[in-house]
């Protein structure tokens, strides 16, 4: 009895595939609810992809939307969905850890593009402090000719 116990428990608990998401954010969210944050594909198991999937800004953060076609009754219907509570639960992990990973990545380029900006006004002075820079030093020398009219003089 306990064997047949253990087969319906193995039977009943769905396996889920190797997934894997892409994560393309929009470029400029409006701060509105129900904004599109990002678009996203799910690779499930290499054998089957789902492209389509939204990431949208709700009351209560950000959820992720399946694939939707409007029918003929002007509402929206979506085009496949996960069939079981597990695999919405790991499709919705994979996609909201995929976007914030790229989130993150986002972050870090824009750090080390304002920290090349930076360096770039730190490594090259203006015109204007160059053209100074070079006076004061054609001041600080005197100028050959100059020498030569004060050596004439001293003789």
């Amino acid at each position: 009895m306990n064997e047949s116990m253990t087969q319906n428990t193995q039977e009943q608990v769905p396996l889920l595939p190797n997934m894997s998401a892409r994560v393309y954010p929009v470029n400029d969210p409006k701060q509105e609810k129900g904004c599109i944050l990002a678009n996203a594909s799910v690779d499930l198991g290499g054998c089957f992809a789902v492209t389509g999937i939204k990431i949208v800004e709700g009351k209560d953060g950000p959820f992720v939307a399946m694939p939707q076609r409007m029918g003929r009754d002007k509402k929206y219907r979506d085009v496949c969905f996960p069939t079981t509570a597990a695999m919405r639960e790991a499709i919705n992990t994979v996609v909201m850890d995929a976007y914030r990973g790229e989130l993150e990545q986002q972050a870090v380029r824009a750090a080390q593009a304002v920290e090349r900006l930076s360096g770039r006004n730190a490594e090259k002075p203006s015109v204007r402090q160059a053209l100074q820079d070079a006076a004061r030093e054609a001041a600080a020398r005197s100028s050959p000719a100059a020498d030569r009219t004060m050596d004439q003089r001293a003789r």
